[in-house]
This record gives C-alpha cells, structure tokens and sequence, in this order.
C-alpha cells in the first residue's frame, strides 16, 4: 500500500531502530546545568566514591533522553510526539559507558495515530539498565509542495501585474501558496507572518529566485499596535490593492459540554478580530486603490456545519455576516469584498484530524480528493483579478463539488 508521505503508514509492528552514545563527564555537568539536578552522587568525585557504587552514577533520565532522541529521528522519526513513557531503572549508568538505546513496534492504532513502543536501554556487554513502554502519536504533516508546485503559475498570465498584495498568515498553507501565487503573477506581496520567520524568508526566496517581488512583514493580527507598525511599513512603500485575510489558529475541537465561552472569545478573537482589525486599517489604502478583499472562511460553517467545532464555526459565521456587510458598505467605493469557503483543506491546521473523517469527506466529494492550498490560492487569484471586476459580496466554494448551490 502506497503510504503517500504519509510516515504512520510506513510503520509495522516488528519493526526495531536503535542508536549509541558513550557518556562523557561533559555530559553529566551539561545536564546537571540544564535540569538543576546537582545531587552529588551525580557530581561530586569524593561523594560517590564513599557509596556502593565507587564511583559517580549518570542521572538516570540523561541516558533516558536517548530515547527522546531515537523517537524523534529514527522510530516513528520526524513529526513524532511523545504521550507516555513507563521507565524501569535496573542497572546504573556511569560516566564512559557506552549505551545502546532500541526500541520495537508493538502496535499501530490507524485511528487515533498512536504507536505503541517496546523500549530498552543496554550497555556494553548487554546489560539492560532501562525498560519501558513509550506510546507516541505520529502527527499527520502536510505535503510538501515542490517550488514547481508551490509556484505554479509564475510569469504566466500577469493577471496582478503592476499590483500590491498584503497576504496575511502567508508562511505556510493557504497563505503560502497564495502569496507565490499572486507574486507569481505580477504582484508584489507583502508576506504577513507571526511567528514563523524562517518559514516566510523561505518563501520569499523562492519567489525571488522565480524573479517574483515580496517583502516581509511580521505582526500579530490580533494586536492593534503590530498592525498599525505593519500599515506603516507598507504605506511607506506606497500603496496596496489586494488584501487577502487568511491567517487563522488551529481548530479547538471539543463537545459543547466540554466548552467554556473563552475558547469561543479567543476563536472570535482570532478570526473575526484579526480580519476586521487588519481591514480597518487597510481601508484608506484599498478605497485610494479601488481594490480588493478576499477573506478565506470555510465550509465548516455552512449547511449542517462541522460537529464538534463550535468556536470555529460560530466565528467563521460571524466572518461571513460582517464580510457581506462590508460588501455593501464600501461598494459605492469601488472596494470589492469577497469570500472563499473552502471544504477540508490538506494543511497543518486539520493535522489531527483522524483518516476516518478525512475519507469520509473524500468520499463525498465529486472529485475524490481532499483541497489543496493552490486549490483556495487559484480562487484568490481570480477575485482579486480584473476579471472578477463586476464580482462583490461573493462567497466562492472550493469543495470539488461537495457543496453546491
């Protein structure tokens, strides 16, 4: 069975990954420094060598950490998060010893993406001197597009030509590909990130290596002060005609008995406070511009709506209500106000959600696939073109035919 990237799919119980280490003295000091740990069995030459052991004893979780080590590059490897571990010392570790730390597949649970691990710790000679059971969650990570890809379209129709852009949330996902995308095609993007600058300088490079036009621009877009900075920043370079808010947090996916009304305030926060604070502030430049908005919304909010996800939907319902508002409002000044509903989008931000729903959501689409980003970033594109001049007030379904009017 192809796994498709997909790293869980590539396990099978049986399957063994080790690695080894010789304790040096620097590394006893080094984590005695780091986890505050100075107990003088540990440290202190004259102390140990009164005890049973003669000699100074490794803290038991400095060799335990390999095992952090082998589950984050090796078994399950990267993208690997550790939910529990039982640990059993049997035998002491001392400063040159070299240890071997393994560990086996015991189980896969498809489902809930949990691998469950036979671990050991042994020194030379095969002594164990630790065991236990790890159970470790294999997060789903989204596809890695090529530069062809995550460019696609570059220099091709120019349909931007001569445009500025301010993407939103545009290191990664959705934004990502709409920010090559719209530079791809004749517009210089401002990349919006929060967090992830190594993230955004990578995309930025990629855009310039394809002789694109960017430049970066970090804010918050819950914080009134980051935007007025980041305004600043691009109204010093001149104008903007397009913005596009896309940045979002992750999905909070609970009952409703289970809820308290702050996950729901920092949803509403998030979503409908970032869009409406970075359009205000990017108002006077857009009605100077006669330019565009497209905000990305989703179809979780529509029809029966997605279950267990009501701060994400109850704000995403309330971005649409004030997006067609601003429809209306600024129609007379020629500002053209958009939306983008797509279904289940392939990105970081749905990583957990299980294969059972994802399925089940390819299964009821038409076109038998999940959304892409460049699927949402080519419908961007064509209402922040010319040829959706005549377009306002628009909510465009991206969902390979899974919702219909």
């Amino acid at each position: 069975m192809s796994s498709g990237g997909d790293r869980l799919l590539e396990l099978n119980v049986g399957q063994r990954a080790s690695l080894a280490r010789t304790i040096t003295a620097e590394d006893v000091a080094d984590f005695a420094r780091l986890s505050g740990d100075r107990n003088a069995l540990h440290l202190d030459e004259e102390f140990a060598a009164r005890t049973e052991f003669g000699q100074r004893v490794v803290h038991g979780f400095l060799h335990a950490s390999l095992l952090s080590t082998l589950v984050g590059t090796k078994l399950p490897g990267r993208g690997a998060l550790y939910v529990s571990q039982s640990i059993a010392f049997t035998r002491p570790v001392f400063i040159g010893d070299t240890v071997e730390a393994s560990a086996v597949v015991e189980a896969i649970d498809i489902e809930t993406r949990v691998v469950t691990l036979r671990t050991e710790i042994t020194r030379s000679g095969g002594e164990t001197v630790m065991r236990g059971t790890a159970t470790v969650r294999v997060l789903r990570l989204a596809a890695e597009k090529s530069r062809e890809a995550s460019l696609a379209g570059a220099r091709t129709a120019g349909l931007l030509d001569g445009r500025v852009a301010l993407v939103t949330g545009a290191s990664r996902g959705i934004g990502r590909a709409t920010a090559a995308l719209f530079a791809g095609n004749g517009a210089m993007v401002w990349i919006n990130y929060h967090k992830s600058r190594a993230a955004a300088e990578a995309l930025a490079q990629d855009i310039l290596d394809r002789g694109g036009s960017c430049r970066l621009v970090q804010a918050d877009v819950t914080r009134d002060d980051e935007i007025a900075r980041m305004m600043d920043e691009i109204g010093s370079e001149g104008g903007l005609d397009v913005l596009v808010n896309n940045a979002g947090p992750k999905i909070v996916s609970r009952p409703f008995a289970r809820l308290d009304w702050q996950a729901v305030s920092e949803a509403y926060e998030w979503i409908v406070g970032s869009a409406f604070r970075v359009t205000q502030a990017a108002l006077p430049a857009l009605k100077a511009s006669r330019g565009s908005i497209v905000t990305v919304l989703s179809t979780a909010a529509l029809g029966r709506t997605a279950h267990n996800w009501l701060p994400y939907v109850a704000a995403k319902s309330a971005l649409l209500a004030m997006n067609k508002n601003l429809a209306q409002e600024l129609g007379p000044d020629g500002v053209r106000v958009n939306m983008i509903s797509p279904s289940m989008v392939d990105t970081d931000l749905v990583s957990d959600v299980p294969d059972r729903m994802r399925q089940m959501t390819i299964s009821g689409t038409p076109l038998r696939r999940l959304a892409t980003p460049e699927d949402v970033a080519g419908a961007a594109l064509m209402l922040a073109s010319p040829y959706a001049g005549f377009v306002t007030g628009e909510n465009l379904l991206v969902t390979g035919g899974a919702y219909m009017h």
